[in-house]
């Protein structure tokens, strides 16, 4: 017998004798008492507040009482007459939407010329488009308000004040998908397209774009998401008229406790579930948070 087929023979005695190894009941058992322990605690911990929240919009009283002395939809009634409701469908909703479409195409150019290009300095331009993520929101916040403040940038309006620091804060999350959707895709299909007579930008249309589907939506929902609950920054840009929801909020809550806040915070919420749930059914959920 040769010395390859003794040490084959060795090592699989060795992988069957480890293989026969199993945990005893009590420490399987234990295992998963600790494991679904962790999971009701996280759930708890995600969920548990929400429904709070829920809850206390339905109360019929003015006070934040959880559980609710009663059931009345007085609070969303009020909330068609309030502030929040021009917070929320005249600023925060048009702008979490454009901030979504324009950093998820920027982050789909940039991640296509870095993962299908020779770019100089490849390391530091990733490292560049991932500051947003080290740099404290704080900070970004207040270096725009002073590069706003500039008089050659003072005829720039809240609104698009606003949009530019919401594409800054998110361009990451989209540049990070897209390029991790880029780099799954085998580049010999958009070799084959090219031979096949395809321009490039009929491959990328008709070839790259489609495969890469899922992380371009997932970039572009987190950027809506991220833009629509931003509070840090948009607290050193809004002004005037241009006040965005999760300010007002905020403000509210400064000199008032009624349960017109829990009913706002409820329509946020819906108002995310049925973007996550509409791409979900249009893309697939399985691909989605594939690339997340």
């Amino acid at each position: 017998m040769s010395l390859s087929a003794i040490l084959s023979t060795l090592s699989g005695g060795r992988l069957s004798r480890s293989g026969s190894r199993s945990l005893s009941t009590p420490s399987l058992l234990a295992g998963k008492a600790v494991y679904y322990s962790l999971l009701l605690l996280g759930l708890a911990v995600l969920v548990v507040p929400i429904i709070i929240v829920v809850a206390i919009s339905f109360n019929p009283t003015q006070a934040q009482a959880f559980p609710p002395t009663g059931f009345s939809l007085r609070w969303y009634e009020q909330f068609l007459d309030s502030e929040f409701f021009r917070a929320f469908f005249v600023v925060s909703l048009p702008i979490a939407l454009i901030v979504g479409i324009v950093s998820s195409v920027l982050g789909l150019m940039a991640s296509y010329i870095i993962a299908r290009k020779e770019v100089p300095f490849e390391n530091e331009v990733v490292l560049y488009f991932m500051m947003p993520l080290v740099v404290p929101p704080a900070i970004i916040g207040l270096a725009l308000l002073l590069t706003f403040n500039f008089d050659i940038l003072g005829f720039v309006p809240a609104f698009v004040e606003l949009v530019v620091a919401h594409v800054v804060i998110t361009l990451p999350y989209t540049f990070l998908t897209t390029m991790t959707a880029l780099y799954s895709v085998n580049e010999e299909l958009e070799q084959a397209a090219r031979n096949l007579g395809a321009t490039k930008f009929q491959t990328f249309r008709e070839v790259t774009l489609p495969l890469i589907r899922s992380g371009v939506i997932s970039g572009f929902l987190l950027a809506f998401i991220l833009s629509f609950t931003d509070a840090t920054v948009a607290l050193f840009l809004t002004g005037g008229s241009t006040v965005t929801l999760p300010i007002s909020m905020f403000l509210f809550l400064q000199f008032d406790s009624s349960p017109l806040v829990a009913a706002t915070a409820t329509v946020q919420i819906l108002l995310v579930l049925v973007l996550v749930v509409l791409i979900g059914r249009l893309v697939g959920f399985k691909a989605v948070t594939a690339d997340l």
